[in-house]
């Protein structure tokens, strides 16, 4: 088996999804406007992007776009779960899904508050790819560590525990609802 890699979240092969969900999430198009302000550099953005609810959590589609790179796109899970208490609006829980077309890598980076204070510094995901590589990416630092670490969750059993189907995700017969965000 191949190691997963940084590399390979870098593959132009991935269709990506953020799955958020919490009490103090209000709503999802300031948190992804104010993301692309500070990370679309003073460039001008033009990006569509599809949300639609699923079970509990609200899903986002994200559009392929120079802007979202692997590192900014783990970045915008990140994002997410803002800065509280400050910020009013932000995500208890953040996941994001990269589903590889070609059906070889597909992974998910979650936040685990918990599991963060037992193994992990402030500013990690925790990663799973669906081969049940575990990993620990830095976000700050984009460096991914592959993790032996029990307590990382096999990537069904996180789906599952979750209520996530991926394959209502793949077949991409949800009711979408889009959202422009743009920066002139």
């Amino acid at each position: 088996m191949t190691e997963f890699s940084k590399v390979t979240t870098e593959k132009g092969t991935y269709n990506r999804f953020i799955l958020v969900k919490g009490r103090n999430l209000k709503d999802i198009q300031p948190k992804i406007q104010e993301w692309v302000e500070i990370f679309g550099a003073g460039e001008p953005v033009n990006l569509t992007i599809n949300k639609t609810d699923f079970n509990s959590w609200t899903l986002i589609k994200l559009p392929k776009n120079e802007l979202l790179t692997a590192y900014n796109y783990h970045n915008l899970v990140y994002w997410f779960l803002g800065t509280p208490p400050e910020d009013q609006n932000y995500a208890d829980y953040s996941i994001g899904i990269s589903i590889d077309k070609n059906g070889e890598s597909t992974y998910l980076i979650y936040n685990d508050y918990d599991l963060r204070e037992k193994i992990a510094t402030n500013d990690d995901v925790f990663g799973i790819s669906e081969k049940n590589q575990k990993f620990i990416l830095s976000i700050p630092f984009d460096e991914l560590k592959a993790s032996k670490n029990k307590e990382i969750a096999d990537f069904d059993k996180f789906l599952n525990k979750n209520g996530i189907d991926l394959n209502k995700i793949k077949t991409d017969k949800l009711n979408w609802t889009e959202l422009q965000i743009k920066v002139e």
